[in-house]
């Protein structure tokens, strides 16, 4: 009876302040629960939403880059992407005196180019055609066309000038000698390509993986190359579809024009290419439904290539194959207390093994099994391959194990297991230092807490008896965060070289952990507890990296079943959720890549990633199409699409790193495929960046060089928030 009056009391001051609550001991609230709850653990519903054919919109925010020109005649040009109408009033007195133009077109020595147009007239009439330099107006060719009926004009032509950056496609097409042309008439001119037939210089920057057939697809050109784009089937060398080049951008973060060019309704399995009307062209790139099955296989592998303490062979890892590594004792810092800490995964391009980053690892691999379960069969040939679980299942696993060793006998939580110094450029079985476990703070027990939790309910159904160990070790520690307050600050001791992950607040993976709870038994305390935290700290539900990770807990809060029973909360956080998706939205609206990302730092491609994640959360929740189509170009840029026009999964794309920050990497002579790299990084938080100029734009801060690690060091927690990223709209 006494325990029924306490519970009702708890609920009665659900008001209270957070820091009151969260310094509770299980004593003072009995209503903590500390066994299993009867309430069955459910694994969170996501639902996938069918979507429309996006219409491609080939006039709205076009602007022609043609132009017409006069002296002493009367001319106008009424221009489409595809179509040019030149409208002669009048003549003038000689052939110069109209002009249908376009500069800026680069000619380089040595190479031969083809033009090819389209033209007919409403008069027979004779016409100009002239390529030039306009820097010294150097005339490069020269050649008369009679035109009339409908007609195709072919030229070929050698540079054997020096190079014109600045060249010109010049149509004379003013009074010829006839009487005829003196009064009114048109010229028409369409599908005109100039083509340099020498070199492909792969500026049309595109996704170098694919698109998906039903995604919307678009093309970033940097610079003004016409008017108008055709996508080539590269088998057959077919124009399949012509489209409008488009929506000019003045991008600071790339020191770029950009413009867009949209083929979502190219949608024919295939290998294409897409050429601009003047000179640029692309790398090429496959449409089909499954374009990224391939990586994301190989974005898991790399967490199975970063295991340690395991006895990894070339069957399973090629020729990263290494042995058994780190499986000695670590010694509890400032203690002689010794705990046994082998597994887990090393978290970057070193050898540490931390909780912060293991957990949003984590995060990722099971939101992204949750929202698609089948992605991932039983058959990626890791070392569980062919037990039944799916292996995205069991690669989590190898970390959840590993973090079971890290929870003391009374909940608390150490926070990162490291050696006294970063090895060398050695496999990870030299490496002989002692093993420490350094530090302990509630940040990293309320994320033990919450993945626990999070993990009872994805394993129930292929591990229960795994699956009860993860809810009761999430309680243990439930209880001891209960009474502990905010400590997440840790700096390493003075004679400990490591990442320190430093996280001045704990009220987001206090959020995440109280939702968790909650998701995993429906016990309504748990949930209280989250609208509290929430209350103290809105920014408690928001983020999904590391540091700031409460948007984990947020969203696993709105697919909940039951989360609409407490239709208030559940607004309050559909608005959080939307109001984040909205900022993402602006950002990338007003970036000619539609990269949603305002500042470039140490790790600004597993911000890009985590991005999208939110995006495609937000449309998970909202069906808003705009959402979606944000995500993807996430992905896009990533694998491509972007100002360096590299791909930074290494391994994937025409142009992907070769010299990544990874030890085990560089000790073994080879590259760590399916790894995604920091990425550009203009805080220049390494040497290396000293060495590109000081105005280079924040978006080109990159270089693939193994030295520079704040921008080509690989890391788990990279690699799941793309991999994330992929299962969530695949």
């Amino acid at each position: 009876m006494k325990k029924l009056l306490v519970l009702l009391l708890s609920f009665l001051i659900v008001g209270m302040l957070v820091s009151s609550i969260f310094n509770m001991s299980k004593e003072e609230n009995p209503n903590i629960p500390s066994s299993t709850p009867t309430a069955e653990t459910q694994e969170p519903p996501l639902t996938k939403v069918n979507y429309a054919p996006i219409e491609v919109d080939n006039t709205t925010g076009f602007e022609t880059s043609w132009y017409t020109g006069a002296s002493d005649a009367n001319v106008n040009l009424q221009a489409s992407y595809n179509e040019k109408v030149i409208n002669i009033e009048y003549p003038g007195t000689t052939l110069e005196s109209a002009t249908f133009f376009r500069e800026g077109i680069p000619f380089k020595k040595g190479d031969d180019y083809i033009i090819v147009f389209d033209i007919e007239s409403s008069v027979q009439r004779n016409v100009e055609l002239i390529f030039k330099n306009v820097d010294n107006q150097e005339i490069l060719y020269k050649q008369p066309i009679t035109i009339g009926e409908n007609k195709q004009v072919r030229v070929e032509f050698k540079m054997d000038k020096e190079t014109c950056w600045n060249g010109e496609f010049l149509l004379n097409v003013g009074n010829d000698g006839q009487e005829i042309t003196a009064s009114y008439h048109t010229i028409t001119i369409r599908n005109l390509n100039i083509v340099n037939a020498t070199n492909s210089d792969n500026s049309i920057k595109v996704n170098h993986i694919g698109y998906r057939v039903n995604d919307q697809k678009q093309a970033v050109f940097p610079y003004s190359q016409g008017d108008s784009f055709n996508v080539i089937d590269v088998n057959t060398g077919a124009v399949v579809y012509t489209g409008a080049i488009k929506n000019k951008v003045s991008n600071s973060k790339t020191g770029e024009m950009n413009f867009i060019g949209d083929f979502t309704n190219v949608m024919t399995p295939g290998k294409y290419r897409i050429e601009s009307q003047i000179c640029g062209t692309s790398f090429e790139f496959e449409i089909g439904d499954h374009v990224y099955k391939t990586i994301a296989t190989d974005l898991l592998k790399m967490l199975t290539i970063q295991r340690c303490g395991y006895d990894l062979s070339a069957d399973y890892i090629g020729d990263l194959a290494h042995a058994s590594c780190h499986h000695t004792d670590a010694l509890i810092y400032g203690t002689d207390q010794v705990i046994s800490v082998r597994g887990g995964w090393h978290d970057a391009g070193d050898y540490g093994r931390y909780v912060e980053t293991g957990v949003k690892t984590l995060s990722d691999l099971l939101f992204g099994y949750m929202s698609n379960s089948s992605y991932f069969e039983d058959n990626l040939a890791i070392p569980e391959s062919g037990n039944g679980i799916p292996d995205i299942l069991d690669e989590a696993k190898y970390e959840l194990d590993w973090l079971l060793k890290m929870q003391t006998s009374w909940g608390e939580i150490y926070s990162k297991v490291v050696t006294p110094s970063f090895a060398g450029d050695i496999i990870p079985e030299q490496d002989n230092q002692q093993l420490y476990v350094v530090g302990s703070s509630t940040t990293t027990t309320a994320d033990f807490v919450a993945i626990m939790a999070l993990a009872s309910q994805i394993y129930a159904d292929v591990d229960p008896d795994f699956s009860n160990k993860c809810l009761e070790a999430a309680k243990l520690s439930w209880d001891y965060l209960l009474s502990s307050v905010n400590n997440g600050e840790i700096k390493n001791p003075e004679d400990i070289q490591a990442g320190e992950y430093r996280d001045s607040k704990d009220s987001d993976e206090r959020f995440y952990a109280a939702i968790a709870m909650w998701s995993a038994t429906q016990d309504k305390l748990y949930l209280d507890i989250a609208k509290e935290v929430y209350n103290q700290d809105n920014t408690s539900a928001q983020g999904l990296s590391w540091k700031d990770i409460g948007g984990f807990g947020r969203y696993l809060y709105l697919v909940n079943e039951n989360a609409k029973n407490d239709k208030e909360f559940y607004e309050l956080m559909k608005t959080s959720l939307v109001n984040d998706a909205n900022v993402l939205q602006g950002i990338a609206y007003s970036d000619g890549y539609s990269t949603a990302l305002e500042h470039y730092s140490w790790g600004s491609n597993g911000s890009i990633a985590d991005n999208g994640i939110l995006l495609s959360m937000a449309y998970n929740i909202t069906n808003e199409m705009s959402y979606r189509q944000l995500a993807i170009e996430q992905v896009n840029y990533l694998l491509g699409k972007n100002v360096l026009n590299r791909s930074y999964v290494v391994g994937y794309g025409q142009n992907s790193p070769t010299n990544m920050h990874s030890r085990l990497a560089k000790a073994k002579n080879t590259i760590l495929k399916g790894a995604l790299v920091g990425g550009a990084n203009s805080d220049r938080d390494d040497a290396l960046l000293n060495e590109l100029g000081e105005n280079t734009p924040a978006a080109k801060m990159y270089l693939d060089r193994y030295n520079s690690y704040s921008t080509n060091e690989v890391s788990i927690y990279w690699n799941s928030g793309l991999l994330h990223l992929i299962l969530s709209l695949d």
